[in-house]
C-alpha cells in the first residue's frame, strides 16, 4: 500500500533513501467522514508542475508541497497525491542537478530524487523499479563530489528492492551475500535490515515461500548469536516469516473478543472472512472503514465477516469508538493481556504495520494480505458472486 501507514518500531537500514513499506508525505492525514477545500479532489496537476528558477526557488517550491496536508475522501486520493508529489521531487531534483550548483546543494538534490525513486519503486509504481537501477548506475558514475559515493551507497538497497526481477539464480547469489555480510558487519542494524528487507520485498512481490525462508533462516542465526540486541529480534524474525507465507496456506486466531468472550474461529468456518489488523489512531484504517461497512452490507448475508484485531491500548477508546462508528463485527481485545503492538495475534504473525487487511476464503485459506479499497468488493464479487 501506497498511504501512510502507520509503522512500528524497527526501521532496518539508515542510509540517506528512506526504504519503508509505504510513501508517507510526512503529515497527511484525515478522517473517513471529513471533507475540505483542500481535498485532493479540487487539485490541479498544476499543484505538482515544478517551476524553472534557481535551485532555492525549486527547493522553496518541494518545502511547499512537503508542508502540504490535504485532507482526503479515500486511500485511493491519497495514493494519487503521493505518487504526483514523489514524481515532483524526481522532477525538481533533476532541475537542481542540470545546473550549476554548490556540492552541498547537488548531494542534497540528489539524495531528495533518490529517495523519491525508492520510495515509488518500493511501491511498485509503474516501472519505477527498473529506472532506479538505471538512475543509481548513472548516479555512480557522476563526476560531481560526492554523488559517485551516494551511487555506491545505493546500490546494495536498489538491488534488494529489484530482486523480484532477478533470476533465481541472481536472488540466491545477492541472499548468500548479504547472509555472508552479517558477521562481517558484526550483525548490525544496517546489515540486518539488508536482508529483512530482501525478505520483505520478495513477500510483497508474490514470492512468499523465498521471504518466509529468509526470515526463518534469520531467525535462526538469531536465537544462536552471542549479541543480546540481535537474539532478541529472533522471535519477530519467526513470527514475520510466518505472516509471509500466509498466503495460500491456513490462518489461525484465537483471544478474547472485546466483548470478554473467546473467539471461536471454527464458527467462521464456511463463511469468507476479512482479518482487519487496526487502530482507532491510525487515519488509514478510518478512512477504509466506510468502504469495509459497504462491503459488509453487501455481502453479510451471502456469507462475508469481519473480525477486527485492535492494536488499541485502550479499551474505553476502542468501545466509544465501535459505538460511535456502529460498527458491528467481532473486535478482538484483551487488556488483561498485552495491548497495542504487544497483542498476541499481531506478536504471532508479526504485524508490523497497520491496517493489514487479510482476506480469508471459505475453507480458512489466505487470499489476500491486502484486502482494502476495490481489491476488496473485486475479491467479495469473486469468491461470493455478485451481491443483491
Amino acid at each position: 500500500m501506497f498511504p501512510p501507514r502507520a509503522k512500528r518500531r524497527f526501521v532496518p537500514w539508515p542510509i540517506p533513501v528512506v526504504l519503508c513499506s509505504v510513501i508517507c508525505l510526512a503529515s497527511i492525514s484525515c478522517s473517513s467522514n471529513e471533507t475540505s477545500s483542500q481535498s485532493r479532489s479540487a487539485a490541479t496537476p498544476s499543484e505538482f508542475t515544478v517551476p524553472d528558477g534557481t535551485p532555492n526557488e525549486i527547493i522553496a517550491f518541494v518545502e511547499n508541497l512537503k508542508k502540504r496536508k490535504p485532507k482526503f475522501k479515500n486511500n485511493e486520493e491519497a495514493t494519487e497525491f503521493a505518487v504526483n508529489a514523489q514524481k515532483a521531487f524526481i522532477s525538481a531534483g533533476d532541475k537542481i542537478l542540470n545546473q550549476e550548483t554548490s556540492p552541498e546543494v547537488a548531494a542534497n538534490a540528489a539524495k531528495m530524487k533518490m529517495t523519491a525513486y525508492f520510495m515509488l519503486a518500493e511501491a511498485q509504481i509503474e516501472d519505477f523499479s527498473k529506472q532506479l537501477i538505471t538512475e543509481v548506475n548513472k548516479l555512480k558514475q557522476d563526476k560531481r563530489p560526492g554523488l559517485a559515493q551516494l551511487g555506491e551507497m545505493m546500490w546494495r538497497p536498489a538491488q534488494v528492492l529489484t530482486a523480484p526481477t532477478m533470476s533465481s539464480s541472481e536472488r540466491e547469489k545477492l541472499t548468500e551475500e548479504l547472509f555472508a555480510d552479517l558477521p562481517k558487519a558484526n550483525y548490525s542494524q544496517s546489515s540486518v535490515g539488508a536482508v529483512v528487507q530482501l525478505a520483505n520485498t520478495l513477500g510483497s512481490a508474490g514470492k512468499a515461500q523465498e521471504g518466509g525462508a529468509i526470515y526463518d533462516r534469520l531467525a535462526k542465526i538469531a536465537s544462536e548469536s552471542k549479541d543480546a540486541n540481535f537474539r532478541s529480534n529472533a522471535d519477530v524474525f519467526q513470527a514475520t516469516g510466518r505472516r509471509i507465507q500466509l498466503p495460500g496456506n491456513k490462518i489461525e486466531l484465537n483471544g478474547k473478543t472485546l466483548a470478554g468472550n473467546e473467539l471461536n474461529w471454527d464458527s467462521f468456518r464456511g463463511k469468507v472472512v476479512l482479518v482487519d489488523y487496526w487502530a482507532t489512531w491510525c487515519s488509514p484504517c478510518v478512512r477504509e472503514l466506510p468502504n469495509v461497512k459497504k462491503n459488509y452490507e453487501k455481502y453479510h448475508a451471502k456469507g462475508f465477516d469481519v473480525i477486527g484485531i485492535s492494536l488499541d491500548e485502550s479499551r474505553k477508546t476502542l468501545q466509544e469508538f465501535v459505538d460511535k462508528e456502529k460498527i458491528p463485527w467481532t473486535q478482538m481485545f484483551d487488556d488483561s493481556k498485552d495491548v497495542g503492538w504487544a497483542h498476541p495475534m499481531a506478536r504471532y504473525y508479526g504485524i508490523s504495520s497497520v491496517p493489514t487487511a487479510i482476506l480469508v476464503d471459505k475453507d480458512g485459506t489466505v487470499v489476500s494480505m491486502s484486502a482494502r479499497g476495490e481489491e476488496l468488493s473485486a475479491l467479495l464479487e469473486k469468491l461470493l458472486g455478485k451481491a443483491n
